[in-house]
């Protein structure tokens, strides 16, 4: 992990001529300062007023180990055997850059490209989605298969980026959208025109899919997905690497908040919560499968064989996180995320990514010195 810190470190605007590199570098060098104060304000709404006592510390692993005070507090890094492993810690700071030097992604990219990556799910009979149609900037890719939508609830999201999704609820004779507006069937193909075309974007349409009942969420709640990140080494074996499933909150549409449990890869069990006075929990709503640490995600298996056989069929990805939903017919593999974060595991969990298999197929892949 230590050797992985100093590649990003050297790789650092490598994609950039020498002059614009070094301007990075320089800007980057002056702006970090600002950055941690401005990190240090977040971290005292998100932890508490405790770190206040802390501070000093804090500013220290930003300037000497370039490490957020979010991420100091998260990890706990100020107690003595913590802060021995702090380059064992895969950072926010970091993980993008690092990610970058290691993946190749070839076109098309079924990871950055949700219409690619429904095609790779069909090839390989890997249960996903359906795209039931397409609007892009300049027109419609696919219509509809009656070329009018189906009158129940749908799902629309970006080809590209998990930014602004939207659901639209079936009130018969009319879609209700989370975005406070009321859309006609015989209206939707034009809105959603008009949408891709105003914010030059390529929507895909799908089908809201349930939660699986085990799951205990209310039929009206997000849908719950688990961030299964796994690595593939350089002969080719996927390793699972850790788990952790994320629920919705309030009239959320997603299920990407701070209410979360950590999964056992092993054998797909909710893994007991951490002890309240944990470094960071705070921050978490950690949640249970039926009021009970015992509960088991169903169908893990089966999951877990999906997002293998998904990884196998995109070598030039080292690490992917992918999002897998729990729904009543079974586990379906909803996209894949080559920029993942580590922070909740490394937070609830109390250890570092580079004591995980992770380490291990990095070190296959760094250079040697």
């Amino acid at each position: 992990m230590v050797r992985a810190r100093r590649l990003v470190r050297w790789h650092f605007g490598r994609d950039h001529d020498p002059v614009r590199r070094k301007l990075a570098q320089v800007f980057v060098t002056i702006a970090w300062p600002l950055g941690v104060l401005i990190n240090l304000t977040e971290a005292r709404t998100l932890v508490g007023p405790e770190t206040s006592k802390r501070v000093s510390g804090a500013l220290w692993a930003a300037i000497r180990h370039n490490i957020f005070p979010t991420e100091y507090f998260a990890y706990g890094l100020w107690q003595r055997d913590r802060r021995m492993n702090a380059d064992n810690y895969l950072y926010a700071s970091e993980c993008t850059r690092l990610f970058k030097v290691l993946n190749r992604p070839s076109q098309p990219n079924p990871i950055d490209d949700k219409l690619a990556f429904h095609e790779m799910c069909r090839t390989h009979a890997i249960p996903t989605p359906a795209i039931l149609a397409v609007f892009a900037p300049t027109g419609r890719l696919v219509d509809f298969e009656s070329e009018e939508p189906p009158k129940h609830d749908l799902f629309v999201k970006v080809s590209t980026g998990g930014s602004r999704p939207e659901r639209l609820q079936w009130r018969g004779g009319e879609f209700e959208s989370n975005r406070s507006r009321r859309v006609r069937s015989e209206d939707l193909d034009g809105y959603l025109t008009d949408r891709a075309r105003t914010e030059s974007i390529t929507l895909l349409v799908q089908p809201v899919v349930s939660n699986h009942p085990d799951l205990h969420v209310p039929s009206s709640a997000a849908l719950a997905a688990a961030r299964l990140v796994t690595g593939r080494s350089i002969d080719g074996e996927v390793t699972a690497i850790f788990c952790v499933i994320y629920f919705g909150q309030g009239d959320e549409i997603t299920s990407h908040s701070n209410c979360v449990a950590l999964i056992d890869v092993a054998n797909g069990r909710v893994m007991p919560a951490p002890p309240p006075n944990w470094p960071g929990v705070s921050m978490y709503r950690y949640a249970q499968l039926n009021g009970n640490d015992a509960s088991a995600l169903p169908d893990w298996d089966v999951a877990l064989h999906y997002v293998r056989t998904a990884h196998q069929a995109c070598p030039d990805f080292v690490y992917v996180g992918w999002d897998v939903a729990f729904t009543p017919h079974g586990p379906i593999v909803l996209e894949g995320n080559t920029n993942w974060e580590a922070a909740t595991y490394q937070t609830l969990r109390g250890e570092p990514l580079g004591h995980t298999k992770f380490a291990d197929i990095l070190a296959e892949r760094l250079p040697f010195d």
